[in-house]
């Protein structure tokens, strides 16, 4: 009964968004809900956006038959504090699609945006806000807290970072940094057909198997990132080169809000994360170290993403993106074999941090040549 749960969730997830997916294009051609070409964009033709819509709706279908699923087997029954966690995650998560729908619609300004992400991180804090006692769980452990909060995390050459401990409030700052974080590192990774949601589909893919490998497997905690890497399974096969359709804002920063939180949901799996979605997420924080020096916003679009260079290079948009999901894979499998060590981890971590770094800047002393963009 609990695999054909998990199958369930993740099925749902998929088709609910396919099936949602033609009629969406229609209505975002009727509209002129297009995203035109431009000397930013890669894309050679007006394309239909705002395709996260149905991400959110295959996400949020899966997530609902999840709870009544949970009559099929006492393993799946949630307890009171997870149901808490999952109705801050939809709320907030709500929250951010609709903002990032009218921003995909009307463009509104950088620092309202950035506001609304901190009060939908604070919304899935929720009452931990107040309420800082750790509730014990299933085992007696005190571990329960009434939100989504980022209590502690392991780290090499430490046994644990006990942030509740240190401080509630440092617990809230970390989780606010790292939810608003993800949001824009998938949001800034939308930049070719296919690789926002394939890089979120495989990180969801690998948060779910990570769960289930735990002892006792969580399975209730693998299904919130089932439906996710449901959800984006069935919009890649209209956003993959060439794509039918863009996931815009309302797709990228939400999918980003509920990668976030589900790497935090059942005992922080941030290192499994962070190698997951390893080169998106350096490309980032060089981004905003390099435009800083240079003077410039890091908030300012532009073309010197990694993703970007590489087109520069000759590599066509395919190559880019396989490139990625390789990369995100491999990494992942890292994260998940017991036969790397936390130290070991952490070398793949920079070890991946120097050949991106090494990439960008070999790349911006090229003189850029026309890529190649439709296949191989």
């Amino acid at each position: 009964m609990i695999a054909l749960a998990l199958s369930l969730t993740l099925l749902t997830a998929f088709i609910v968004t396919i099936l949602l997916i033609p009629p969406l294009i229609r209505l975002s051609v009727d509209q002129g809900w297009v995203a035109q070409p431009g000397p930013r964009h890669v894309h050679r033709t007006p394309t239909p956006t705002v395709g996260g819509l149905a991400i959110f709706a295959g996400f949020a279908a899966a997530l609902l038959l999840s709870f009544a699923l949970e009559r099929l087997d006492p393993d799946l029954a949630r307890s009171p504090f997870e149901h808490l966690r999952l109705g801050l995650l939809l709320a907030g998560a709500s929250l951010v699609a609709i903002i990032s729908l009218i921003d995909d619609l009307r463009d509104l300004p950088a620092l309202p945006r950035l506001g609304v992400h901190i009060l939908a991180a604070l919304i899935a804090v929720g009452p931990y806000l107040w309420d800082h006692t750790l509730y014990a769980d299933a085992l007696g452990a005190p571990t329960e807290a009434r939100g989504i909060i980022l209590t502690a995390f392991n780290f090499p050459f430490l046994d644990q970072i006990p942030l509740h401990q240190i401080s509630p409030w440092l617990a809230i700052g970390a989780t606010v940094f790292w939810v608003a974080g993800m949001q824009n590192m998938v949001n800034w990774s939308d930049g070719l057909d296919g690789l926002a949601s394939g890089v979120t589909l495989i990180a969801a893919a690998i948060l779910s198997l990570h769960t289930l490998r735990l002892s006792p497997p969580q399975h209730t905690v693998a299904m919130l990132p089932l439906a996710l890497a449901g959800a984006c399974a069935g919009f890649l096969i209209f956003n993959f080169h060439p794509a039918r359709l863009f996931m815009g804002d309302v797709g990228a920063m939400t999918i980003g809000y509920i990668l976030g939180l589900s790497a935090i949901i059942g005992g922080a799996k941030l290192a499994t994360a962070l190698l997951v979605v390893g080169v998106p997420l350096i490309d980032m924080a060089w981004l905003i170290l390099s435009r800083t020096l240079r003077g410039g916003s890091a908030a300012h679009a532009g073309r010197d993403h990694l993703h970007h260079r590489l087109l520069d290079m000759g590599l066509s948009q395919r190559q880019v993106v396989l490139c990625y999901y390789t990369l995100s894979a491999a990494f992942g499998a890292i994260a998940l074999l017991d036969f790397f060590t936390p130290l070991m981890k952490l070398a793949a971590l920079l070890i991946l941090g120097l050949l991106v770094i090494g990439v960008m800047l070999y790349a911006a002393r090229r003189r850029p040549r026309v890529a190649t963009r439709s296949g191989f």
